[in-house]
């Protein structure tokens, strides 16, 4: 029974990584449960197994990465920082992920550029929704509590703040993934990030 619980998982996991591959090539519409089943030697009887439907299997596997993605961010707070040098190393970190971590980027790619807006995929853009909320209001808080320290301007509105924080890391981001060659990403972002910061300050 052990032996096919791993056997299981590990189908799963191949299935998920098949998908973010087929996806990123095709498209959501134009792939087929037959592409992500013959990229791993199985059957679509096994996608349907362990995801239901093609929808199923897309939602989850953003879902996943995500949550995957996330835990590159856990030590940011971990740190004995203050909010806005905790502020400074989320964002840097949230701009250079996309270029150090491949699954982060393929998924960006492929959402930001091979997703047709189609019904059957409106339970995972509600999450991605709530997810983009859930940032924003953490970036708020933080905001909020460099304004309390006196490191940030007592007048600035931390859910604006938050909301142009996270307009300029996604703006580099999606430049970058349309035109990888012309820049890199390290540079940009620390310089980018600390000219967002002196608004902030006022230094």
């Amino acid at each position: 029974m052990r032996r096919t619980k791993e056997d299981a998982a590990l189908t799963r996991a191949q299935l998920l990584d098949a998908a973010l591959k087929c996806f990123r090539e095709k498209g959501y519409v134009n792939t087929t449960l037959d592409d992500i089943a013959q990229r791993t030697g199985t059957t679509r009887g096994a996608i349907h197994w362990h995801f239901g439907n093609k929808a199923q299997l897309f939602n989850t596997m953003v879902r996943e990465r995500y949550a995957q993605v996330a835990t590159l961010f856990q030590d940011v707070f971990a740190h004995d920082e203050t909010p806005l040098q905790q502020l400074r190393h989320f964002l840097i970190r949230w701009i250079t992920c996309v270029e150090e971590n491949s699954d982060f980027r393929t998924l960006l790619e492929l959402l930001s550029f091979k997703v047709e807006m189609v019904p059957e995929l409106a339970e995972g853009m509600q999450e991605k929704v709530q997810g983009f909320r859930a940032t924003r209001d953490m970036l708020a808080a933080l905001i909020q509590r460099g304004i309390a320290a006196g490191e940030i301007r007592a007048e600035i509105n931390p859910q604006t703040a938050a909301l142009a924080a996270l307009g300029m890391a996604n703006g580099i981001t999606s430049l970058w993934l349309m035109d990888s060659t012309s820049f890199s990403l390290r540079p940009v972002a620390e310089d980018s990030v600390d000219l967002f910061l002196r608004s902030l300050t006022g230094a």
